[in-house]
């Protein structure tokens, strides 16, 4: 009897599982990866666009403007995320090779916990600002390098005849030790802040949903839908109460399933008792369970009124 009752219940709750799977958490590295990042491996998933991470070599990377970054660590309760620059993970001599430049239209944009540094690589004239450092001892190293905070020289680098210039931010820390070398300053990152940039978005978080994006093959673009408790809608979820209404809705329609296919079955058996011209007994009803399940399909094939009840 088990074996009827489970493909009512599967058929009620296979669209609300699946996109919840849709919306499943992972990790890599050691850090939890859950909405609104993603994990860009499996494929489409709930979350913003550009917030989809790579594990790779159980370490997590982040693309942004087309430059990969190492995720340090998210803080998913004042939606802030931590990273490094690649070039510049666990090495002495660091070789920046990209300036990240403020997005006002990207999802996630720096705080203002960070500062700048910005590095002149292979300088030929001696640079003579106060807070300019010189890095000596680098391998990679034809002439000087410098590294001082950005004060509008990077413009003005090419004038001491440095083969490039590159700004990167680094967190400022009260607390941080005088000694530690650039190379720790890089990998100890910067921080960025995540928010919903779309009004769409927006309103379907308020609605208790999550955002999902999936892109549209035909043109390139990104198609929107909002991931609820009870599937997914093309706007917004609906409010606490009529969600309520929706699980309980189900519960009754599994409920009263159930108890319909328990009385074809008994019904079924019934039929096969006097199909067969078995004697009844008061203890006991003597029904093949086989026959019976063959009656009980025929029965819902042939009355296409219950049929369409259901």
């Amino acid at each position: 009897m088990h074996h009827l009752l489970l493909p009512a219940v599967v058929l009620l709750f296979a669209t609300t599982e699946a996109f919840t799977a849709s919306c499943s958490n992972a990790t890599c590295g050691g850090q939890t990866i859950t909405y609104p990042f993603w994990l860009a491996n499996s494929g489409p998933n709930c979350g913003y666009p550009g917030l989809g991470i790579f594990c790779r070599e159980d370490t997590p990377i982040l693309d942004h403007q087309f430059h990969q970054y190492r995720v340090l660590r998210i803080d998913y309760a004042n939606h802030t995320v931590s990273l490094a620059d690649v070039d510049a993970w666990n090495t002495t001599c660091p070789r920046l090779t990209f300036n990240l430049s403020p997005d006002p239209n990207s999802w996630l944009q720096l705080t203002r916990s960070n500062s700048n540094l910005t590095l002149l690589y292979n300088c030929k004239a001696k640079l003579s600002r106060p807070s300019a450092v010189k890095l000596d001892g680098c391998p990679e190293q034809s002439n000087t390098w410098y590294v001082l905070p950005d004060d509008g020289v990077t413009g003005k680098a090419y004038g001491y005849g440095c083969e490039k210039a590159v700004t990167t931010p680094v967190l400022l820390s009260p607390h941080r030790p005088a000694s530690l070398s650039l190379g720790e300053v890089l990998s100890a990152g910067f921080e960025m802040r995540y928010d919903a940039k779309s009004e769409q978005c927006g309103a379907c978080e308020q609605s208790g949903g999550r955002c999902r994006y999936g892109r549209i093959e035909e043109h390139g673009g990104t198609e929107f839908a909002c991931v609820c408790d009870d599937g997914a809608n093309e706007r917004h979820c609906g409010d606490a109460r009529s969600l309520r209404l929706k699980r309980q809705k189900l519960y009754k329609i599994a409920s009263t399933s159930s108890k319909v296919l328990i009385c074809l079955l008994l019904l079924a058996c019934m039929l096969g008792y006097k199909k067969y011209h078995s004697a009844l007994s008061a203890s006991h009803l003597p029904c093949s369970f086989q026959e019976p399940a063959e009656v009980s399909l025929s029965l819902l094939a042939g009355d296409a009124g219950f049929g369409s009840s259901i």
